[in-house]
């Protein structure tokens, strides 16, 4: 058995950051790869986190995972004075895999959180400075600059085909807020015509954190919801970023199931 990188990219990813997995027939046992993430907004403490994948046979993972701690270890010198973690995604009934990442000494520091959200008696009160107003995304340009912007403060996940599938659900707001002359945040929620939707993404850019704006971003769109029929908002946050649990235990967050849990290991 013997690791090698493939001649091209594997979904977007550069072939040095994806190994391949080759028995002695030549047959591909299977792959995984490294993606490295900066994201000082969703884990200001530890923000260098890179993401790992994996898809083999049993005898090929000690093969793919010892590659891929490697080349993480690699990649986190990109910021070597930052705090670095390595981390995968696990379904939380898939105790095989479980088993493994523990033997191999990660640790379960971060889960995926779907949560109720609590919706406000009202809009909350204007303040000074402050000005909300629907965002614009009449066309493909106006819907990649919002992917754009949502990309540059650290939403990764959102994505032309991913925001049209969002918009075509009966409930949609996409709610802007500026503080002063400046584009400060923006949110988008979406839901199905029975009452329930889901808060999608929201971003306040770092130099306007720690002032409160989250919650009056949120608050505002949560409270156009309620005033559309929505009875229902749920929220996935991850566990470990205290900027998302501060933000959603102000609206009273009620746990209701751990979709993912998240294996990980110090770098």
């Amino acid at each position: 058995m013997q690791v090698t990188h493939p001649q091209e990219p594997f979904m977007n990813v550069p072939p040095e950051d994806v190994f391949v997995a080759v028995n002695e027939l030549g047959v591909q046992a299977g792959y995984g790869y490294v993606m490295y993430q900066y994201q000082p907004v969703v884990y200001p403490d530890r923000p260098v986190n890179i993401f790992f994948t994996m898809d083999c046979t049993p005898e090929a993972e000690y093969l793919i995972f010892g590659a891929l701690v490697a080349r993480a270890r690699q990649l986190r010198q990109q910021n070597p004075g930052e705090a670095a973690r390595m981390y995968t995604s696990v379904n939380p009934g898939d105790t095989r895999k479980m088993n493994f990442y523990l033997h191999n000494d990660l640790t379960i520091g971060n889960t995926e959180d779907l949560v109720r959200l609590q919706l406000p008696m009202d809009a909350g009160p204007d303040s000074f400075n402050c000005a909300f107003a629907a965002t614009p995304l009449n066309t493909v340009q106006e819907q990649a600059e919002l992917i754009e912007r949502f990309n540059r403060n650290g939403i990764s996940y959102i994505n032309l085909q991913y925001l049209q599938l969002l918009r075509a659900n009966p409930h949609f707001v996409a709610l802007g807020l500026k503080y002063g002359p400046n584009l400060v945040g923006e949110c988008v929620i979406s839901g199905r015509g029975d009452g329930t939707a889901e808060l999608a993404a929201i971003y306040i850019t770092p130099d306007h954190q720690r002032r409160g704006l989250g919650r009056k971003l949120l608050q505002r769109a949560l409270a156009i919801c309620a005033h559309e029929g929505v009875t229902d908002v749920r929220a996935r946050i991850m566990s470990a970023s205290q900027p998302q649990v501060r933000l959603m235990r102000s609206f009273g967050a009620e746990l209701l199931d751990q979709t993912l849990l998240f294996p990980c290991k110090d770098l």
